[in-house]
């Protein structure tokens, strides 16, 4: 077989055509194909945000725990206060939500 003439045949690259237009196909619209990537793409971008979020939340809550162990005193009233203690002569006044 002459290698020219098979580059000349038209049944050949009709079917190569063919065969590239339904892998890129199948590609574009199987179960897995570009929509999938897509989604999953728009996964990964939201599993980093939530990740820098978590990171951030993480540095604050190690610079609280260095402050504790540190016994730093503004930190220490203020979880005082906020489980509702006060200083002699001070009054606390506690608002709750009104109920609808």
């Amino acid at each position: 077989m002459n290698a020219n003439w098979l580059l000349k045949s038209s049944t050949l690259w009709s079917v190569l055509g063919a065969s590239g237009f339904l892998s890129l196909m199948a590609m574009l619209f199987s179960q897995g194909g570009l929509p999938e990537l897509r989604r999953r793409e728009a996964e990964l971008q939201a599993a980093r945000a939530r990740l820098v979020e978590l990171n951030h939340r993480n540095r604050e809550l190690m610079e609280e725990v260095q402050r504790l162990a540190a016994k730093d005193p503004e930190l220490m009233e203020a979880l005082a206060r906020r489980q509702g203690y006060a200083r002699k002569g001070e009054t606390v006044y506690t608002f709750r939500n009104r109920e609808r």
